[in-house]
Order: C-alpha cells, then structure tokens, then sequence
C-alpha cells in the first residue's frame, strides 16, 4: 500500500470510528486489535495486516473492502447555485444548501443553514462525535450547546465539540443565514 493509500486507509477507519462513536479502546475490546495500532493506522504511521485489517473492519460494522476500496476521481469538487440540494425541515422554517459533494477524500461538511424568522421553536440537533463550526451571515441567532447559550451577530463564529446536544433559535425579525461546517461530514 502506497503511503497516500495508507492514509486514506487510516481516514477512512477514523472518520467511520468517530461517525460511530467508538473509541480506540472499544474497538481492542471487541476485537482484539490494541489501540495503539489501531491509532497508529488512523494516522497513516503503519499499515494493517489483513488478519488485522479484517478486524478493524468487523468492529466497525463495515466488510475490509470498504475500507481499502479507494475511488479514483478527481479530488477537486465545484458546485454552483441553484445545481446543489437542499433540505429542507418537516415546517419548511429551516432549509440547508448542502455546499459540498460527498467524495472519497473529503472529510468535512459544508452547508448555508437558513432559519426563518417565522419558526417559534428551537432547531435541534442531536449530539454526535466530531466538531462544528457555525458562523453567522446575517441575523441574530442564538445557540445552545449543552446547557451554555451564545448569541451570534452578523460575522460571529462558533467552534464547538458536537458531543452535547444542540439548539438553534433565530432571534431577529428577519431570516437568519449560517455558514456550517461538521467533521467528520454527514454522509446522505
């Protein structure tokens, strides 16, 4: 395995550890491979044996080819206004541009999360591992994360662990944008 493989190898075993909220230690636990190794491989530092491969892959919950099966393409996306989805919540009140492709080399999420000023209730969202990074476009928008409340203005940011669960309310009189980012990305 060329090294850029190894780290992409090593990517991919973090980014699918971390969407399921495991540890290095649970996964040694539940398959025998120490954690030591298993983080030396997430960092590109080694490269698994297959036996060992084998067993990462099980812990994980995922066959060993999804973790070595690398697509070739190229590793640059563009996308453009009006080509690009976007979902929107059950109340119509809360829409997000997904601002990125999902591609083999990309470990981050971007969006342009819009909250109406017509929605009353928090938009919430579940807690999960990894970060999150908000910064505000326009409007006033308030953000609890655990049991901590932050206010954002018009080029405020917001850098924050996504372990704790998380609210959303737009405070202001108009439509609040947000410039969203969550690694590892979500994938649809």
């Amino acid at each position: 395995m060329n090294p850029m493989n190894g780290q992409e190898l090593g990517r991919r075993v973090k980014q699918l550890r971390l969407q399921k909220g495991m540890t290095l230690k649970e996964i040694e636990s539940k398959v025998g491979v120490s954690a030591t190794h298993v983080s030396e491989v997430e960092r590109g530092k080694t490269s698994p044996t297959v036996g060992a491969l084998c067993k990462i892959a099980s812990a994980l919950g995922v066959n060993a080819s999804y973790l070595i099966d690398f697509p070739l393409g190229q590793q640059v996306s563009v996308t453009r206004p009006g080509t690009r989805p976007i979902l929107v919540a059950a109340d119509e009140h809360v829409s997000a541009e997904i601002l990125t492709r999902e591609q083999p080399y990309a470990d981050i999420t971007f969006l342009l999360v819009t909250i109406q000023a017509e929605r009353t209730t928090p938009f919430v969202r579940e807690a999960r591992p990894g970060d999150k990074f908000l910064h505000c476009i326009d409007g006033l928008l308030e953000v609890m994360v655990g049991d901590k409340t932050f206010i954002l203005r018009k080029g405020d940011s917001l850098h924050f662990k996504a372990t704790q669960p998380q609210q959303l309310r737009n405070l202001g009189d108009r439509t609040c944008r947000i410039f969203w980012a969550d690694w590892p990305r979500y994938t649809l």
